[in-house]
């Protein structure tokens, strides 16, 4: 037959004899089991993929049913923890451990990490993954050796029992407090580090969620670590400790909430506590600067600020005023000291709460009246300043006393105060003063760098600030992956005193006669988080005339407030980035001399 056409065979070859066809086995070997090869090789990944598919599909189901349970859970435990409730934390644990196991089982395997290289389904699986971690962590080495170590009273704020706070009140708790700390801290920065630009909402929403109560419980645990680690020392357990304390007045505002009235000097020595010199601030004035101030302070606050004690808080960085406080006390005589702690009299009333009142040069002072009397009512009395600040320095030491002596709700109110930035604390120690840096009580407001502050520095030279109420509102610009790309702040300060400015005391109508009686007048600093900027700012719908600075890195931009009676004035800023990435921070506003309303909002950005 004709094969030339090298497609066809004779039948005697082909044909065997029960009539199949045997293959042709002339061509070379390394050709003769290409195909079969090129589907087996084929066959892999499809095969593989199934048994992703199915592996994923079997882990779906328990995650769906180990979130759910470790949202309950892990919301529970938190709950017992605040309240300080071992038993309640205790059994909650044990179902938080539960489901961090199924939930962290349901997300490890072969195929999870494969999930995780794989473009295109990384971006869900690293998220999982990272979540089963974290969950994990937070049951088996936070939670389960809090539960453990007993009765958890003892980590709410220190109560005074006569006089004295026990130093080594937490020493129990520091082995496993430093474990949580630490592996809350590593969690933190594991889950900061996973990119959900590209995940589904499905995923990301609950992974946000989860990133922010990890560092909500990494705060609470990181001041109860710091807490623990500092008592001892700070309170006189080995040597005796001198602090001073400054009252800070709201009825003349100073970034960090108001004016030094009075220093009062307070001696720690095992505990108990003490009150010694009280000193009204104007005492401790001096001719030359107790301490050289940088270039940034002196173009935004001037040398003032060295040369009055009364000035030292123009800043809003506490730890710096406290330096300054801690100098003019030494010029003044009173000898170095070991800290600095701040109060104004809104934490004062909340510390006190309901304690039985007390009698100063004749004025009963409660809980529930004493910002009014000692911010406005004081100035009724008195009409000297002389005798004004005086009375001041008087209540205050009272009132301290009563803290000390362990009247009043000082343990609610020393968290709602420290929370509000009116009680802070700054130590001269190195060692101690970088573990406060971090807390809330430190009034660090430059180390918080993602943080927005607008704070007020009173130009009237009165208390009529006592009559000017403050409001913000901050819209935080979002993308769809939770960066921030833009913030507008709204600030008002209204003036709301309605009467005869003449049936003013001088004091808070005249002041020292800088400007026309009633009238107040003020400084508004704003400081943008760190990559942020002012791009545009207006003053009552109109360009504001501002100045702009900078402050250890950071912009500042000032402007000028002058309200009458009645007046309200409005500031609006407009802030853009400088660094991508930008996640939403903290927000600071001087306290005043009542509650401060900050509204928080957000709104989806264009163009991202």
């Amino acid at each position: 037959m004709d094969t030339a056409g090298g497609g066809l065979v004779d039948a005697d070859d082909a044909a065997s004899g029960d009539g199949s066809v045997r293959p042709d086995r002339s061509g070379p070997p390394q050709e003769r089991g290409l195909g079969a090869l090129t589907l087996a090789i084929l066959a892999i990944p499809v095969v593989a993929l199934v048994a992703l598919v199915a592996a994923f599909a079997v882990d779906a189901m328990t995650l769906r049913t180990a979130a759910a349970d470790l949202e309950t859970r892990a919301s529970a435990a938190q709950d017992a923890l605040a309240a300080r409730d071992a038993e309640a934390l205790e059994a909650e644990v044990d179902a938080l451990q539960e489901a961090a196991r199924d939930f962290t089982g349901a997300t490890d395997g072969p195929h999870w990490w494969i999930a995780t290289h794989l473009v295109g389904v990384r971006d869900q699986a690293v998220p999982l993954v990272a979540a089963g971690a974290a969950a994990a962590v937070i049951a088996d080495d936070v939670l389960a050796p809090l539960a453990q170590a007993g009765d958890l009273g003892a980590l709410s704020t220190p109560t005074v029992t006569d006089g004295r706070i026990d130093p080594l009140l937490l020493e129990p708790y520091r082995p496993a407090l430093a474990t949580a700390a630490e592996a809350l801290d590593a969690q933190v920065e594991a889950l900061a580090a996973v990119e959900i630009a590209g995940t589904v909402d499905l995923i990301r929403e609950p992974f946000v969620a989860l990133e922010a109560q990890v560092g909500e419980l990494a705060a609470t645990v990181d001041a109860a670590h710091a807490t623990a680690e500092l008592l001892p020392a700070m309170l006189g357990a080995d040597e005796p400790r001198t602090y001073v304390v400054i009252v800070q007045n709201n009825a003349e505002p100073r970034a960090s909430g108001g004016i030094p009235g009075a220093f009062i000097e307070l001696t720690a020595d095992d505990g108990r506590l003490s009150t010694g010199a009280v000193v009204p601030a104007f005492s401790l004035e001096v001719p030359d600067q107790v301490a050289p101030l940088t270039d940034d302070e002196l173009t935004l606050y001037t040398e003032r600020m060295a040369i009055f004690p009364q000035d030292i808080n123009f800043t809003p960085e506490f730890p710096r005023a406290a330096e300054l406080a801690a100098a003019f006390w030494a010029r003044g005589g009173g000898g170095e000291v070991d800290g600095v702690l701040s109060l104004d009299p809104v934490a004062l009333s909340w510390m006190l709460g309901d304690a039985p009142p007390v009698e100063v040069d004749g004025i009963t002072l409660a809980g529930d009246t004493l910002a009014e009397t000692l911010l406005n009512g004081t100035y009724y009395a008195f009409e000297t300043p002389r005798e004004q600040d005086a009375f001041f320095a008087d209540a205050a030491r009272a009132l301290f006393g009563q803290l000390l002596a362990g009247t009043g709700s000082a343990v609610d109110g020393v968290s709602r105060a420290i929370d509000a930035h009116r009680f802070i604390l700054w130590s001269v120690h190195p060692e101690e003063q970088e573990l406060l840096a971090d807390l809330p009580i430190s009034g660090d407001f430059l180390e918080d760098r993602d943080a927005l502050g607008v704070f007020i520095n009173d130009g009237s030279g009165s208390k009529i600030g006592y009559y000017v109420d403050t409001g913000m509102a901050v819209t935080d610009l979002m993308c769809s992956d939770e960066s921030l790309v833009g913030q507008s702040v709204e600030v008002t300060l209204t003036h709301n005193y309605d009467g005869d400015v003449a049936d003013l005391p001088d004091y808070v109508g005249v002041g020292g006669g800088f400007v026309p009686a009633g009238q107040f007048h003020a400084n508004v600093i704003i400081y943008p988080p760190e990559g942020m900027r002012v791009a545009e700012a207006w003053q009552d719908g109109d360009p504001a005339s501002v100045a702009v600075n900078s402050h250890d890195g950071r912009q500042t931009v000032t402007a000028r407030v002058v309200l009458d009676p009645g007046d309200q004035a409005v500031l609006e800023y407009r802030l853009e980035p400088r660094a991508a990435g930008l996640e939403p921070g903290d927000v600071w506003l001087t306290p005043g001399p009542g509650s401060v309303d900050v509204e928080r909002l957000t709104a989806a950005a264009s163009g991202c």
